[in-house]
């Protein structure tokens, strides 16, 4: 089994799926340059996830006008950490 997974679409849940899983590579190097490939000729093709299967993480690039941008934690709108709050009790 190869060690990269390869998952791409046109829309986004950030939960994943079978039906986005495209194509197992050995190395991240080898997907990454088909997530450059299918951003010069899918365009409908919006974002791209590579997924490394030992580590259990994952880059995630978005496809603008056949760019490819890797998405960083604080590009998540939701990503910071908030403060617990306690709970209020009636």
């Amino acid at each position: 089994m190869k060690r990269y997974a390869l998952l791409t679409g046109s829309y986004n849940l950030l939960m994943g799926g079978i039906k986005d899983f495209k194509h197992p590579y050995a190395t991240e190097e080898e997907a990454f340059e088909e997530v450059h490939r299918i951003a010069q000729n899918d365009p409908f093709t919006d974002w791209a996830q590579i997924f490394d299967k030992k580590t259990d993480k994952a880059k995630i690039y978005r496809i603008v006008d056949k760019k490819v941008i890797e998405e960083k934690p604080k590009d998540c709108p939701n990503s910071e950490s908030k403060p617990q709050v306690e709970p209020q009790y009636a």
